[in-house]
């Protein structure tokens, strides 16, 4: 028998959305650009800084990814309620004919 607790897959849906805004809020630009200002005549300074955009690319694509699972999660608890609410109005059906 398939069993979901609803309201721990909502909670979870919520809890991805706020970290998704967390993560997407981050911006790795400024510390990277001071890192690489700190080492003027490094090598190692031009690489942080060629590294700040694709830091910040990656940040934002991780927080999409998390905002979609958020989105499937919550979608999820609804499907999976709509399909158990038919269900039982099936069942409710069904018996009513044999009475």
């Amino acid at each position: 028998m398939l069993k979901v607790d609803l309201e721990a897959l909502r909670a979870l849906g919520r809890s991805l959305s706020a970290t998704a805004a967390s993560v997407g809020s981050l911006d790795p630009v400024a510390p990277i650009t001071a890192a690489a200002d700190a080492m003027p005549n490094s090598a190692f300074g031009a690489v942080a800084r060629s590294a700040a955009i694709p830091t910040l690319a990656a940040y934002r694509g991780v927080s999409v990814r998390i905002r979609d699972m958020s989105s499937l999660s919550l979608a999820s608890a609804d499907s999976y309620e709509d399909t158990d609410r038919a269900f039982r109005d099936q069942l409710e059906r069904l018996n009513g004919d044999r009475r």
